[in-house]
């Protein structure tokens, strides 16, 4: 049988038609449909806001899931705002913001966003996975043929081709390889769009941005860049990848982020000149044919910004403790890798030990993922994510109980 991830990957629209119940799922989660919790139509069901310690099933877990990188899905200070905003504005405006949707919670969002990643104007709308649809299409009059890394995610992949435009897909985080489609594929005057994940998921490797943009040069070519990881996370402000090779998003470099991940709340958006945002408005069915976001999520939201933007010491927490576990694993030789990113990533010998594991961590009161995401190998990955607000303690039981394991 075709499993979801490979017919995603042959097919955009897969996520949305694929005809696959939960037996399928989760299958390709790497766990057993036929051992469901009693009463549970789903594998686990979180009984707590996320953080460092969350409540899975009813259990207590030390919890090295999802990415709220700063423990901020449960934030006192959001939960306020978004309770504030729910009893003067409603649940949203119940229309397109091309009319009367706007309100002063929104436009404020949008205002933080593009204060904290220094643009003129940004677009924010109701999910991330809606960014590189966003980009593809706000750029479709500016590009000819659609250049993707090969294990790009699969909002990246249905963003581009919503645009009806060519796809090319280039070897992952291979500038020689994109050199080599460029040339290839392109025909005289052809104009190249790149659009690439920031941060990859599943390994959390940085995509060679300086590298891209150098073999785009000589087509006057254009890079989106999928950022959802590693805003808030990477750079000295937490601007993302750009930042983090000491680069500015421009004409030539379009990004755009999440805000559910490091700032704690929901939705996606695109920091950029008012010229491009404008064209956006104008241009993209998906903003003006859409509610817009749930007012008291914007408000969190917008809070969460705040909060990144004032404790940059929590950066410095994050790599603490990413720094904390890599060097435990790699003494319990695993091969980790040296990304930044606060995920650490490993597999084992087999598909069925690193369920084993999995299950034994467990039954211990440790809860991390077994994977199989996009850019995971065919037996799966044991992926764990740091927070900020794990503690010395935290980290040191995952890497008790992992020695005692393997």
């Amino acid at each position: 049988m075709t499993t979801r991830r490979a017919f995603l990957r042959n097919s955009a629209l897969g996520l949305m038609f694929a005809p696959y119940g939960l037996r399928a799922f989760a299958e390709e989660l790497g766990l057993d449909p036929g051992q469901l919790p009693p009463g549970q139509t789903v594998p686990f069901v979180m009984d707590s806001a996320p953080g460092p310690e969350t409540v899975i099933n009813g259990r207590k877990y030390i919890y090295f899931g999802g990415t709220g990188y700063f423990g901020l899905h449960g934030n006192a200070e959001m939960i306020q705002v978004a309770i504030d905003a729910i009893n003067k504005y409603g649940m949203h405006s119940a229309t397109s913001r091309t009319g009367f949707g706007n309100n002063p919670v929104l436009l404020d969002a949008e205002k933080k966003i593009a204060g904290y990643f220094g643009t003129e104007e940004s677009l924010y709308f109701v999910s991330g996975y809606l960014s590189g649809l966003f980009m593809a299409q706000g750029m479709a009059d500016q590009f000819d043929v659609a250049f993707v890394d090969e294990t790009g995610h699969f909002s990246v992949k249905d963003g581009v081709y919503s645009t009806r435009k060519p796809v090319v897909f280039y070897k992952h985080r291979d500038p020689s390889d994109l050199r080599a489609k460029l040339k290839s594929e392109l025909k005289a005057g052809q104009r190249p769009l790149v659009i690439t994940d920031g941060v990859f998921p599943t390994f959390g490797v940085i995509a060679p941005v300086p590298e891209i943009v150098k073999e785009l040069e000589p087509y006057s070519g254009v890079l989106c860049l999928d950022d959802a990881h590693s805003v808030g996370v990477l750079g000295a402000n937490g601007r993302g990848t750009c930042e983090h090779f000491g680069m500015k998003p421009d004409e030539r470099i379009i990004m755009s982020g999440t805000l559910s991940k490091a700032f704690g709340g929901h939705g996606g958006f695109v920091p950029a000149s008012a010229a491009f945002i404008q064209k956006i408005k104008q241009t993209v069915g998906a903003y003006s044919g859409a509610s817009s976001p749930p007012t008291p999520i914007a408000a969190a939201s917008a809070k969460g910004i705040e909060l990144v933007q004032s404790h940059p010491e929590w950066r410095e927490k994050l790599r603490h403790n990413v720094a904390r576990v890599k060097k435990g694993m790699r003494k319990l030789g695993f091969d980790v890798g040296d990304t930044p990113f606060p995920v650490v990533t490993w597999t084992l010998k087999s598909a069925d030990e690193m369920k084993r594991v999995q299950k034994a961590l467990l039954d211990r009161g440790i809860a991390l993922p077994y994977m199989k995401y996009v850019g995971a190998p065919e037996g799966g990955v044991l992926r764990a994510s740091i927070f900020s607000a794990h503690t010395d303690a935290h980290i040191d039981a995952l890497l008790e109980e992992l020695k005692k394991l393997v």
